[in-house]
């Protein structure tokens, strides 16, 4: 038997109350317990440290965003030092010409500044709420960007960007071991659908998936706000893996991978490509 990657966590983090503080106290904890158990990389939600204010004013959240000096970074790279574990994070991630900011995703390794890994591409409409994501956010750019860690190779995804199966594909065609998702906010998924999704497209692509999802109900902004996700885990084949809804600790196995992508070879046989379905229907 082939010896583990990498061992990896996914921490879901509990709903906005009185300060970020409180939150990033929350999840430190939980990361010194998840290190404790031998987690070299720990995923959490998206924008963990925050409100879900999407559907809110937008000059009402003016200061939420910060730069990569800012208080959240400064915590994840302090933990990152003292626990030797990567940490992955959602936040809103100020721009320098003052613009609006960017949904991203930043890894704090130890020893290493902070750096951005993934921008939020595609953003949620307003779903007949005042305000949406577009408000409040720029867009990513079209584009998926893996990173290496200690032997293994990860692709993040922002929440919605979890919708697209050409997301997933591209991971997949970037060598990605494992697809990292980050979740916040609401949403009005009939119950399975959200775990149905990750498993059918670790399997397609023969791919590990990991969510971090925020949980409990905000009401921060006047109005009920309910987090609604699952942090779960799905492995290369499809099969869920041990969790208890707010954490997943798993170890990623290069037998399972490569027993999943010889099993099933649909992320590397596709001869279809966007160009050639417009001129096939056109």
């Amino acid at each position: 038997m082939t010896a583990p990657l990498l061992r990896v966590a996914a921490l879901g983090v509990g709903a906005y109350q009185n300060s970020s503080e409180e939150l990033l106290d929350e999840a430190e904890r939980g990361i010194r317990r998840l290190c404790a158990e031998g987690a070299a990389l720990i995923l959490l939600p998206e924008l963990f440290a925050l409100p879900f204010y999407a559907a809110d004013d937008p000059l009402r959240w003016g200061e939420a965003a910060e730069d990569l000096e800012g208080a959240t970074c400064s915590w994840a790279r302090r933990l990152a030092a003292e626990t030797q574990t990567a940490i992955v994070f959602g936040m809103a991630l100020a721009d320098a010409a003052g613009a609006r900011p960017a949904n991203a995703v930043v890894l704090a390794a130890p020893g290493q500044t902070p750096m951005v890994v993934q921008r939020k591409i595609h953003l949620a409409p307003a779903a007949g709420e005042p305000f949406g994501e577009t408000d409040h956010f720029a867009q990513g750019p079209a584009a998926l960007h893996c990173f290496d860690y200690r032997g293994a190779r990860f692709c993040p995804l922002v929440c919605y960007d979890r919708r697209y199966p050409e997301c997933w594909r591209s991971a997949g065609r970037d060598g990605a071991d494992m697809v990292l998702v980050l979740v916040g906010g609401p949403t009005a998924d009939p119950p399975g659908l959200f775990e149905a999704e990750l498993r059918t497209h670790a399997r397609a692509n023969a791919l590990y998936a990991l969510a971090a999802c925020r949980f409990g109900n905000e009401e921060v902004t006047g109005r009920l706000q309910r987090h609604a996700g699952e942090t779960v885990a799905f492995g290369p084949d499809g099969g869920e893996l041990p969790a208890d809804g707010r954490t997943v600790l798993l170890d990623i196995e290069p037998g399972r991978l490569a027993a999943a992508r010889q099993h099933n070879p649909t992320h590397r046989t596709l001869r279809l490509n966007h160009q050639a379905s417009e001129r096939a229907f056109a």
